[in-house]
């Protein structure tokens, strides 16, 4: 009986070194390693950056600077904190749109679609030229193909430009084309209200 009982006493001593060993070198290979870490935490910091990406003919498509990047490598998805966009939206890169926003995110382009811009709350695109000419957009959020000068959002818009204002509900922007289509919902008509000067050129 006391052979019995000193072996089950062995035994038990035995399997707890092994756990210990077990839990030490698992503890040790941990420090080791340093990738041991949640695979989507951000591997990648940058603070009042310039990002500029350029067409396959080395033209330049558009430049984002924001006060923060920072990109995660599970999704590679790159977040933006307060984002300023300059979008080229022609060849020659005259008259460009300068898009802010407090928030953004850029999606790298996948075998579907290119790459993908969006932003959100404050978001202001203006657009001017030396005539004086000028956009005013605003709106809570905006999604941006900038591979091809194409912009949306299903949040309320306010236009502004020389002939007067106009809000929707919606709208597609063709940036290059300078074709604009606006939607409207049963609570947001689609309204435009002009100058007093530009109904008088046009009687």
């Amino acid at each position: 009986m006391l052979n019995s009982r000193s072996l089950l006493l062995a035994g038990f001593m035995l399997m707890f070194a092994a756990g210990i060993n077990l839990f030490l070198d698992r503890d040790q290979q941990s420090e080791q390693n340093p990738q041991n870490f949640n695979e989507n935490d951000p591997d990648l910091y940058m603070r009042n950056a310039t990002i500029t990406q350029f067409t396959k003919s080395g033209v330049r498509q558009h430049r984002i600077n924001a006060e923060r990047f920072t990109h995660f490598p599970l999704t590679d998805i790159t977040t933006l904190k307060q984002p300023d966009m300059t979008l080229y939206a022609t060849e020659a890169g005259e008259n460009p749109w300068d898009i802010i926003a407090q928030n953004g995110r850029v999606l790298p382009k996948v075998i579907f679609r290119d790459e993908i811009v969006e932003l959100w709350e404050d978001v202001l695109a203006i657009q001017s030229d030396p005539k004086g000419n000028f956009i005013n957009i605003r709106t809570e959020s905006l999604t941006i193909y900038p591979a091809t000068d194409y912009a949306e959002t299903d949040q309320k818009v306010v236009i502004d430009d020389n002939s007067g204002r106009t809000t929707a509900a919606g709208m597609k922007a063709y940036f290059e084309e300078g074709k604009f289509i606006f939607f409207s919902r049963n609570d947001q008509r689609v309204r435009t209200i002009l100058l007093p000067q530009f109904k008088k050129s046009t009687d």
